[in-house]
């Protein structure tokens, strides 16, 4: 009887017709633990962030719809508080995010949330007025939010959600000091539909588009200032494909950041779509000069979006120690695909 239940709610609510309104309001809150490098002196580790967010609900209507469970994508706002007030300020931001779902019953999801974009109104470093912030030497930084959350559905319009939320702040190397800061603790939240909304179970495999894997050739250019100079990065390698949501990739870097060099590099992609989100680590082979300060291993962590099959975007920190940001990398690049 459950099972023949679960069976027709799934199909009741594939046979439901698509809401004409696709909005949706969100607001959260997470208390949390600040990680720093840097030796604050006022106040303790805790941490406090508001989010409100606009968003759209996927129908169905497109593949990759299908293909990521109908996940959601918005745009968000964000207020930050520390107790660490004197050095750091009072934050905001804005970003986008994509929300992806995991059903686990009619009413309840698993679901992981990915957020990239700016903020500002930092206490950046001074060495007179404030020189124990030693993790950001800039008053506007990047902002990278990731969460795990079980979301109930209560309603077709309203739900309620809590989980993990890690917060990460860095200026790419753009201005130093810059060991980076992160927060890490509960989130709670709410979403608001502005209009009724089903949630539809997961598609059937024979629903989903046809995945072939590929081989993809890249190629690209990439810098930004750096310190108050300017750092670039050229690189190119080989990809593949592998299953739908993922790519491995190895390839060669040549890099000006102080000095020329020449870099191997191996990783994994993941893919959403036309967006994608990478980590790369590699070793300098060559450089024109040694240098204590600056390790060989080196690691890139970042995002591409492909315009179209053959061009794509890039927004990259090229990192040592595993943390440590050496430059921010924009730019463009071609790819070539066959399977």
């Amino acid at each position: 009887m459950i099972l023949a239940t679960g069976t027709v709610h799934a199909q009741h609510a594939q046979d439901e017709p698509p809401p004409t309104n696709l909005w949706f309001l969100r607001a959260g809150y997470s208390p949390g633990v600040v990680l720093a490098a840097s030796p604050f002196v006022s106040g303790d580790n805790g941490a406090r962030a508001m989010t409100v967010e606009v968003g759209r609900q996927t129908d169905g209507t497109r593949d990759w719809h299908r293909v990521y469970n109908y996940p959601s994508y918005g745009v968000g706002f964000y207020a930050g508080r520390f107790n660490h007030e004197r050095e750091l300020g009072h934050p905001f931001g804005a970003y986008g995010f994509f929300s992806w779902p995991f059903p686990i019953s009619d009413r309840v999801h698993v679901t992981t949330d990915f957020g990239l974009g700016v903020t500002w109104h930092w206490n950046e470093f001074d060495p007179k007025t404030n020189p124990t912030n030693t993790t950001l030497g800039s008053d506007a930084a990047y902002h990278i939010d990731w969460g795990l959350y079980l979301r109930y559905l209560a309603s077709q319009r309203a739900s309620v959600f809590a989980g993990l939320n890690v917060m990460h702040w860095s200026n790419g190397g753009t201005k130093r000091p810059n060991l980076g800061l992160a927060a890490v603790g509960p989130k709670v939240g709410v979403r608001y539909n502005l209009a009724p909304q089903v949630a539809l179970p997961r598609a059937r495999p024979e629903d989903l588009p046809r995945f072939d894997p590929s081989w993809e050739f890249v190629a690209g250019g990439a810098g930004s200032p750096q310190n108050g100079t300017t750092a670039f990065n050229a690189t190119a390698g080989l990809q593949r494909h592998f299953y739908r949501f993922g790519k491995v990739a190895a390839g060669a870097d040549v890099t000006r950041d102080g000095q020329l060099a020449l870099g191997v590099y191996g990783g994994y992609e993941h893919v959403i779509a036309r967006f994608s989100v990478l980590a790369q680590f590699g070793r300098t082979v060559w450089r024109e000069f040694e240098d204590p300060d600056v390790p060989r291993f080196y690691q890139r962590y970042g995002t591409r979006f492909y315009f179209s099959d053959h061009l794509w975007g890039t927004f990259a920190v090229r990192t040592v120690r595993l943390r440590k940001a050496r430059f921010t990398e924009f730019g463009l690049g071609y790819r070539a695909r066959w399977n």
